[in-house]
């Protein structure tokens, strides 16, 4: 059972400190925290070599866990390095200092300038404030934006702030997820018209500034477009869940092939403590029949299978993420034929 686990998200806790308008999860809704004893079964699943995400909820509020984490890999799992989630809210010199001594990979969610993170997310100060004490330990950092229809249009100023930062390495996009707290506001995923628009002038404005200041801020979808252009690769399976090598451990025990789905029956796979309720998951990765009709198809590796699941039932691939990769990947052609022409 689970021979195939080579992705494994500890939630680490379902509480959060800040309550995202947007947030999938409803964190900070129910205050349960993952016991290391959990922990440590979820650790001795994988049979092989494995990445490791800590996750929640904010998972800094379970700091105490983190290091029992790190001690305990240190010592049996010496090969396996952590990577972390975090609103970054909580990150002070102090916690810095620790997750450099941990080896510790950050992506901070943040979600624009000042005015529209504050909008969405709330403690833009405190996650400035952790940015720049991970900064003075030198520790880089990616940026995890969830887009909306609200700040979509200010996604070449939150380039701006991440060069302004000067230890973040690069921009993630994450199309919003039609559940949890965002089906109580007023938000809305943003259209393809949107996508096409403001992705082009995200992507120039790091251009423009690298030729500025000589810091480069990647754009992780164009990046990825980017390498499959050049590569010529046929595309492999968006995520590990796709192939049933994903787990997600949530604080009681529960597991599920993806932190989106958690709660799902559909796709619950079972208790860490219940060896009988233990099934292995698949989330299906089939691509539409539109798929097969655009020239990026042996290249793209579609749409998010748990978005697709939320946002579309399943049944077809999204426009918006099919528009966000194809966006990408004509972004990548037109610079390839510019500097081809020059």
């Amino acid at each position: 059972m689970f021979d195939n686990v080579k992705f494994l998200v500890l939630w680490l806790t379902n509480d959060c400190n800040l309550r995202c308008k947007y947030c999938y999860a409803n964190g900070g809704d129910k205050k349960e925290y993952m016991t290391f004893k959990t922990a440590k079964q979820a650790l001795e699943i994988p049979k092989s070599k494995f990445k490791l995400q800590l996750a929640g909820g904010e998972p800094l509020l379970n700091f105490k866990l983190i290091r029992e984490i790190y001690e305990y890999l240190k010592i049996n799992k010496p090969e396996i390095k952590i990577q972390m989630q975090t609103n970054g809210t909580l990150i002070n010199s102090e916690i810095a200092k620790e997750i450099k001594k941990m080896n510790i990979s950050i992506g901070v969610s943040l979600d624009g300038n000042i005015e529209i993170n504050e909008q969405l997310r709330g403690g833009t100060k405190d996650v400035i404030n952790g940015i720049r004490a991970l900064a003075q330990e030198g520790i880089m950092v990616n940026l995890n934006c969830v887009v909306t229809d609200k700040n979509i249009e200010y996604l070449h100023k939150l380039v701006d702030l991440a060069v302004y930062f000067g230890n973040v390495g690069g921009i993630g996009l994450d199309l919003l997820r039609n559940t949890g707290r965002a089906c109580n506001n007023d938000l809305k995923r943003a259209n393809h018209f949107q996508i096409r628009k403001h992705l082009k002038e995200a992507y120039n404005r790091t251009v423009e500034l690298r030729k500025l200041t000589g810091r480069r801020i990647i754009i992780r979808e164009i990046e990825d477009a980017r390498k499959r252009i050049i590569e010529g690769k046929e595309c492999t399976m968006y995520c590990h869940a796709a192939y049933g090598g994903s787990m997600v451990v949530h604080p009681d025990g529960n597991l599920y092939p993806c932190g989106s789905l958690g709660g799902s029956e559909k796709y619950y796979m079972g208790n860490i403590y219940n060896l009988a309720s233990q099934r292995e998951v698949k989330i299906n990765n089939n691509k539409s029949e539109t798929c097969k009709m655009c020239k990026y198809e042996k290249i793209c590796v579609g749409a998010c299978p748990a978005r697709n699941i939320i946002n579309s039932e399943g049944a077809e691939i999204n426009i918006e993420d099919c528009t966000l990769r194809k966006a990408a990947f004509e972004i990548i052609e037109e610079e390839i034929e510019k500097n081809r022409r020059n």
